[in-house]
């Protein structure tokens, strides 16, 4: 961390591989982010390939993966990754994805412990230029679809849930003090129901809800009892990109990403969510910026008990799979 701040540019839901002009918008979507913000680390919150278009051809992912990650590497910043549902799909696994991804000098991500449920589960430490640590960056992998069998959309397991109690008593006793953390993950957790039906808001709401576990596994009460986590960032639902505060933890969207998959709404622009954090005392910024360049600074504000979604999209009767003549891909 030089300097008194340090910028996270959150992309997501970039969706490659759909074809070749959504390639190049996304791309271009890309270069504008990253010249207006140079960011000190982009994370990117899954779903940066579109698993589901895969040809059948053997090396199709490695050619997406080149293409999305080339604006980075061009702009030599660097990177950290947590899959999304639909990143697996086509001819490589999720381990093999962040073999591929970590191949690249550029990329901080992390293979997770081999013994919990997915591959990006890591902790990447911010530190200021005596070393001191200033915040600890989780990424969690939220999977795929049916956690624990129930029908619906992935989670983070309880195993990953009882990692991130163990890690962060590890860091606590190590960093001497509780250190304030970020967590990013794709599938957002049910509790993002409850802070746009019971507190205030910012920004909109305009899918089919939010689509979340299928399963409330605990994460965000993990993340309550230990009071280390001071903002949560996910992505996977293309039309929301509200946030708000639920009991002292941030829960926030990022805007939509790429070209390429549905959304976002008509209106709204693609871009990408931007957090700056600030040192003595420890601030979160955060702001949006859009593909024709232009900064948000102030979403519009969504009061409680208006709008309100009581159930993860997933238990609508909505197709997981397909956005194709009216069913849906998230």
């Amino acid at each position: 961390m030089n300097g008194d701040s340090f910028r996270i540019l959150q992309f997501t839901d970039l969706h490659y591989g759909e074809g070749a002009d959504l390639d190049v918008n996304s791309s271009r979507i890309q270069a504008i982010m990253l010249q207006h913000e140079n960011p000190d680390l982009v994370v990117m919150t899954g779903d940066m390939v579109s698993g589901y278009a895969w040809d059948k051809t053997q090396g199709w992912f490695a050619k997406r993966w080149a293409q999305l990650t080339q604006p980075m590497i061009k702009a030599s910043r660097y990177w950290a990754t947590a899959l999304g549902n639909h990143d697996d799909e086509a001819d490589l696994d999720r381990d093999q994805i962040v073999k591929l991804d970590t191949s690249n000098p550029l990329s901080l991500t992390q293979r997770g412990p081999l013994d919990i449920t997915g591959a990006t589960n890591y902790v990447l430490t911010v530190r200021s230029t005596n070393g001191d640590p200033v915040v600890h960056l989780w990424f969690f992998d939220s999977g795929d679809d049916n956690c624990l069998g129930v029908k619906g959309w992935d989670c983070v397991h309880p195993n990953q849930v009882q990692w991130y109690l163990q890690k962060s008593q590890e860091l606590i006793e190590a960093d001497g003090r509780v250190v304030p953390g970020l967590a990013f993950f794709h599938i957002p957790f049910p509790e993002f129901m409850n802070v746009w039906n019971y507190e205030t808001c910012y920004g909109k709401l305009e899918d089919e809800g939010v689509c979340c576990f299928s399963v409330n596994t605990g994460l965000y009460a993990a993340m309550r009892s230990i009071g280390n986590i001071a903002s949560v960032h996910c992505g996977h639902d293309h039309d929301n990109d509200f946030f708000g505060n639920y009991y002292n933890i941030t829960l926030a969207y990022g805007r939509k990403s790429g070209y390429g998959g549905y959304g976002p709404p008509p209106g709204w622009l693609r871009g990408a969510r931007i957090l700056e954090i600030s040192q003595n005392p420890f601030r979160i910024t955060s702001w949006i910026r859009q593909e024709d360049g232009s900064r948000v600074d102030e979403q519009p504000i969504h009061l409680p008990g208006t709008k309100q979604t009581f159930l993860c999209c997933d238990a609508l009767g909505k197709d997981l799979k397909e956005k194709n003549g009216g069913d849906l891909i998230f």
